[in-house]
């Protein structure tokens, strides 16, 4: 297979407010059999890049407006819609960002993985679902037997990431555009899927383009690595190269962002840092404490005892235990985290804490109130003052709903403001406290990227100024930058505000930056509990242990 050429590629969207250009003039080479990490900001132009390639962009308001695509010879960006239907899913597959909104509800998982074997007529119907279920077991979905008739909604959001990779990767494509194929994934899964990547680019000579925000699992999977920023290339170098000496004081930025297990900021530097002054270096900062002392009432602010959540399967008749006697304790104003893989039963702990799920037994009190009797009509109050950042921001926003009507809602149930100007102030200082703007409140949510979204639904939860946060998984589809801003942004507000949360998270190094304690859940139990820094730096379990070694350690340092 010849190098894929994108050369000049320019894709700009004609919308209301007036052209954007989310790809201005980009060129970069994917070598044959090598993989290309392509980095940069929620919004930069990445995944606009990859829907370029494979003519999947909505027309209008999107349009190319200059540059070819060179694959197999042929420029894809005059391609017919015939020539375009026989190359993607088989010669040129794709892992999309969102996998609940890419997935089909009406249809079985196994018959989703083996439907692109059925549609290039590549194998009989038998043998496609013989291959989709091998191809299932080795990204990680080891129960698929048990669950031949499972839908999407059935299974985790990292289980549903896993099945979207499977179904790219059963045609071996000969180049796959992976768009966040790890961000949903916990750390061991990851590792399982990276590994498979780089044994199907060797086996069969794939060129693979890596889109993430992600620098440790870049690092680690890439041979290249093109950044952009604003929708042009600022930089492109091997990985190594790139990742030792950065020249652009935006790629020093993405380097220096991301939290790890050696880093020791309090306040994560941001791009806006090395952008604002090109001479800028990190140093350690310390937030100013709170002078609340902890009582021994606020010890147990938040106390979870035998918790158990239960699901019976009625295919099967089989319980499936997903949080089982959970006994834990969460200190007014401090930082729970909760790590483990998917299906450990890590949403589900959250989501029962809230009420979200029922409550097979076990207590959940809240200021000495156990919660877990009160009926729906009492939780009212609860509500108000108990939020959740959900882990899939498309499907937790209404797409009906404008931004302003989505955080203007949740301040008229609970009758927040005096009026409609006073709310309206609210929800524009909230969506500058996440890096967004005014203009963006006449925005729906496809209008937005995948960080843009989670970060309207981190002002969500705060709208109701509420006192404890469940964030799930809330910085996962979030690039290092806007990750660094959010993580700044939750920590300054629990100092301001003195919140309590409950940060639910497969990045090991996100949870060591921001908890105070950290559980490790594995099959419904707490498999080991801690402070932050003895856990993540001196695990008691091997299933603990597991967990840090499947975290990418390729030193991505550079020199500033």
């Amino acid at each position: 297979m010849n190098d894929v050429k994108v050369h000049g590629l320019k894709t700009f969207f004609h919308t209301r407010e007036g052209v954007v250009k989310a790809v201005n003039d980009i060129n970069f080479t994917i070598p044959s059999g090598e993989v290309v990490g392509l980095v940069g900001e929620s919004g930069s132009g990445k995944s606009v890049t990859c829907h370029s390639l494979l003519q999947l962009l909505p027309t209008p308001p999107a349009k190319v407006e200059g540059g070819e695509i060179i694959f197999q010879g042929e420029d894809l960006l005059r391609a017919s819609d015939q020539k375009m239907r026989t190359l993607r899913g088989k010669s040129i597959s794709m892992i999309f960002q969102d996998p609940m909104s890419c997935l089909n509800p009406y249809m079985t998982v196994i018959e989703q993985v083996a439907e692109p074997l059925l549609i290039h007529g590549m194998v009989s119907q038998d043998k496609a679902k013989e291959e989709a279920m091998d191809m299932l077991l080795r990204v990680g979905v080891d129960k698929i037997k048990d669950r031949m008739n499972a839908y999407p909604h059935e299974f985790s959001g990292g289980m549903r990431q896993r099945a979207m990779i499977a179904m790219a990767l059963i045609t071996k494509p000969d180049l796959l555009l992976a768009d966040e194929p790890t961000t949903a994934l916990d750390v061991t899964v990851q590792a399982k899927i990276l590994k498979l990547l780089k044994q199907l680019c060797a086996e069969i000579g794939s060129s693979i383009l890596f889109v993430s925000h992600d620098l440790g699992v870049v690092a680690e999977i890439a041979d290249r690595v093109v950044v952009m920023y604003r929708g042009k290339v600022v930089e492109q170098n091997t990985t190594q190269e790139l990742f030792r000496s950065p020249t652009h004081p935006y790629v020093k930025a993405l380097i220096a962002c991301r939290p790890t297990f050696e880093g020791n900021f309090e306040i994560l530097p941001t791009v806006e840092d090395f952008m604002e002054s090109q001479s800028y270096i990190p140093q350690k900062k310390k937030l100013k404490e709170q002078s609340n002392p902890i009582t021994e009432k606020d010890k147990n602010w938040l106390k979870v005892e035998e918790l158990s959540v239960h699901f019976q399967q009625a295919n099967h008749g089989k319980t499936v235990k997903a949080v089982d006697r959970v006994t834990l304790s969460i200190p007014k104003g401090k930082t729970l985290g909760i790590v483990g893989e998917s299906g450990s039963g890590k949403t589900t702990l959250g989501r029962a804490i809230l009420r979200l799920t029922p409550i097979t037994s076990g207590k959940v009190r809240w200021q000495d109130q156990d919660i877990a009797l009160d009926k729906e009509n009492g939780l009212m109050n609860f509500r108000k003052k108990m939020q959740i950042i959900f882990q899939d921001p498309y499907a937790s926003l209404n797409p009906r709903l404008t931004i302003e009507q989505t955080l203007l809602e949740p301040m008229l149930v609970h009758k927040i403001g005096g009026n409609h100007k006073e709310r309206l102030d609210r929800v524009v200082s909230l969506l500058e406290e996440v890096g967004l703007e005014s203009s963006h409140l006449r925005r729906y949510p496809h209008e937005f990227s995948g960080g843009q979204r989670q970060r309207i639904c981190v002002a969500r939860a705060l709208s109701t100024e509420p006192e404890f946060i469940v964030c799930d998984e809330c910085v996962s589809a979030m690039d290092v930058s806007v990750q660094a801003q959010v993580l700044n942004l939750l920590h300054q507000l629990q100092k301001a505000r003195n919140l309590t949360y409950l940060f639910i998270s497969h990045d090991l190094c996100v949870v060591k930056h921001i908890a105070d304690e950290i559980a490790v859940m594995r099959a419904g139990q707490i498999e080991e509990f801690g402070k932050a820094e003895n856990i993540c730096l001196n695990p008691q379990t091997s299933y603990t242990q597991e967990l840090m070694d499947s975290i990418p350690r390729t030193s991505i340092t550079g020199t500033f």
